[in-house]
């Protein structure tokens, strides 16, 4: 059961989000704004995920490459790279949310001012949560 939803559910997130397009296409001004705003963005993430889910399951590997694949994956090095690489996109995305914030900040404030402060702090919290976990696994 566990492989068949697995292999269902690209296809479920691709027509569900086509689904929630179309409704925000066919409830246009009929619909507060931020409802439809939301239905397009829910719509765009599923879009997104279902199509690269669908992509995904499409390739085949041989037995070989599986192992190669496998191996690759399980590798000291490879798993460093990626570790620097994580580390180097929190850096990055870090500065974009405190560059978002102070820009809401002064031009905006009040609720989004806010909003960005709280996805500030989860982002550091998330971090946090991520090196303690990662440290009592090494």
């Amino acid at each position: 059961m566990k492989d068949f939803l697995k292999k269902i559910s690209p296809y479920v997130m691709f027509v569900s989000s086509w689904v929630l397009i179309l409704a925000a296409v066919l409830l246009g001004e009929r619909a507060p704004e931020p409802a439809i705003l939301a239905l397009y963005t829910l719509g765009g993430i599923l879009l997104g995920f279902g199509a690269v889910g669908i992509a995904l399951s499409r390739i085949r590997m041989s037995p070989e490459q599986q192992k190669e694949y496998e191996r690759g994956e399980h590798d000291e090095r490879n798993a460093a790279i990626r570790e620097k690489a994580a580390m180097s996109s929190w850096y990055w995305t870090l500065y974009m949310l405190w560059a978002l914030f102070m820009a809401i900040q002064i031009f905006v404030g009040g609720f989004w001012g806010v909003a960005i402060s709280v996805v500030i702090v989860l982002h550091c919290t998330f971090y946090m949560i991520n090196i303690h976990r990662w440290n009592k696994k090494m």
